[in-house]
């Protein structure tokens, strides 16, 4: 009885197979090779993911790795590819190619504009949050991710100020109409290119907790 061939046996020549665009890369578990699964790698740094699932034996399944993220993916954009194991290199690698490297290749590049995008917000909302707080002795500050808070103990009452993105949320505990209108203005002013309406002011609320 022919022994069924391994993923490491199968991915070398999918990757020829799929044209010299593609690397055949082993997958470890500490310092030993698995058998059971590999990686392809596009000369872009896409990559695929090879597997022969414990619960699925003699089926090779394919899906596209991503850089790690916060995309919300949607419906169908981590669906993979299932095959025999028996198949030739080469039909399997018109398969990935028919049905799953152009799909992968679009999911991954709105990923990597997701990560950017978010890169960009986050260094906006720390140096926004740093601002501020610099501007605001005794401010206690946490940033997190895209968000950042800043709070503000006060005699009486607190302020807390909230930074998502482009949006700024003044939130005032016990505090004085006074101060609640003095910190509104403030902070607009601290932050130029955010406009205040005429007649805003601070709010009573507890909506968060820096």
């Amino acid at each position: 009885m022919n022994q069924r061939p391994t993923v490491a046996d199968l991915v070398h020549p999918i990757a020829v197979a799929l044209g010299g665009n593609w690397r055949p890369t082993p997958v470890f578990h500490g310092v030993r090779e698995l058998d059971h699964a590999a990686i392809l790698t596009h000369r872009s740094n896409r990559q695929l993911h090879l597997s022969e699932r414990f619960d699925d034996p003699g089926h090779l399944h394919i899906r596209g790795l991503y850089p790690a993220t916060d995309y919300e993916f949607r419906r169908g954009e981590l669906d993979s590819v299932r095959v025999a194991t028996g198949e030739a290199a080469e039909a399997i690698a018109a398969l990935i190619s028919g049905e799953f490297i152009d799909a992968h290749r679009d999911v991954h590049r709105r990923v990597k504009e997701h990560n950017s995008q978010q890169a960009r917000t986050r260094q906006h909302v720390e140096e926004r949050a740093r601002d501020i707080a610099a501007r605001l002795p005794g401010t206690r500050t946490r940033i997190d991710g895209v968000s950042a808070y800043l709070c503000i103990d006060l005699e009486p009452g607190t302020v807390r100020i909230g930074i998502e993105g482009d949006a700024v949320n003044i939130v005032l505990n016990d505090a004085p109409q006074i101060i609640a209108d003095a910190v509104v203005f403030a902070v607009s002013r601290f932050l130029p290119h955010i406009q205040t309406p005429k007649g805003e002011c601070g709010h009573l609320a507890d909506e968060f907790t820096p």
